[in-house]
């Protein structure tokens, strides 16, 4: 059990440690943490209200508070920190301490009602919030806000608990392989007159498109996907979730190289969508494409750890 529930309040919800329990191990693996957990206290308005005065200076009954017990490196979370979190792991309970979690009660039901769903869906809501808080995301500014909801929605939609927001839509593998054909228009292909274009869904949602460019000294040339990572990268994207590749003479599996590249920023689950401009196309993971693979998880943590 990731959890451990210990209830403030008169009142105890049968079932709730097992299924914030699940939550709670979606959220460590999706960010790839493995033997952690962390405390959840359900406790009402008042109490949370102190504990926010005594702790934030701030006199009022939020609905959720986060206690980590593990410190990152600027910039970085737990799947930075693997060497880090195994120094943390504590011999009495058997696992990683990430921290605590402390939910308002009162203002979940409060929460419930206005959006209109169940409180059990509040509860798991405000509990991968805060595991996420605890595993070094936060919201501070604009692009740190995009990275936490963007693993938030992650999170719910793999416990079928998302509920889309209007006017927001989940791209399908259908739209990104269109944007990915729409790319092709763009290459510059001179040489190989083999041109491509790929199109990368990042974790907060967002588009970038990219062609293939040639050059006359033939080792200049940059393919599609290495393109369009650059855009996501310059943009301040750092994880990608899907990425969809099409060609005008067939489809065009991507080179050594951009695999290697998509591996950096990508889990090797990964939908990679690949076929025939205008036709069908196939789909295959990141990791059967690169099996035993290398990446930033197998090197030393960031300097300052």
């Amino acid at each position: 059990m990731p959890i451990e529930l210990q209830w403030q309040v008169p009142e105890q919800i049968e079932g709730l440690e097992a299924f914030l329990g699940e939550v709670a191990q979606v959220c460590m693996d999706l960010e790839g943490v493995e033997n952690a957990g962390f405390t959840v206290r359900i406790v009402d308005g008042a109490q949370i209200r102190s504990l926010n005065r005594e702790a934030r200076g701030i006199d009022l009954p939020t609905d959720v508070l986060s206690f980590p017990m593990v410190r990152y490196p600027a910039g970085t979370t737990a799947r930075d920190n693997p060497r880090r979190l195994r120094r943390e792991y504590d011999f009495d309970l058997g696992y990683v301490n990430l921290g605590d979690c402390v939910i308002n009660l009162d203002r979940a039901r409060e929460q419930a009602a206005e959006y209109g769903h169940s409180l059990r869906r509040e509860l798991g809501y405000l509990t991968a919030h805060s595991a996420f808080h605890l595993m070094g995301y936060d919201h501070m500014t604009e692009p740190d806000k995009r990275r936490m909801r963007a693993m938030e929605k992650r999170a719910m939609r793999a416990l079928s608990l998302w509920r889309e927001e209007k006017g927001e839509d989940r791209m399908t593998h259908e739209q990104l392989f269109e944007l990915a054909c729409a790319a092709v228009e763009n290459a510059y292909a001179p040489y190989s007159h083999f041109p491509v274009g790929a199109c990368i869904l990042t974790e907060s949602g967002e588009t970038f498109s990219g062609c293939n460019f040639e050059n006359a000294a033939y080792g200049a040339s940059i393919c599609a996907e290495r393109c369009a990572a650059s855009c996501a990268i310059a943009a301040g994207q750092r994880r990608f979730v899907a990425i969809a590749i099409a060609a005008e003479r067939g489809p065009a599996w991507p080179c050594g190289t951009c695999r290697q590249v998509l591996r950096e920023f990508s889990d090797l689950s990964m939908p990679v969508i690949v076929g025939k401009k205008g036709g069908a196309f196939r789909v295959r993971t990141l990791g059967e494409l690169l099996p035993e693979s290398f990446g930033p998880e197998n090197l030393a943590e960031p300097r300052g750890d």
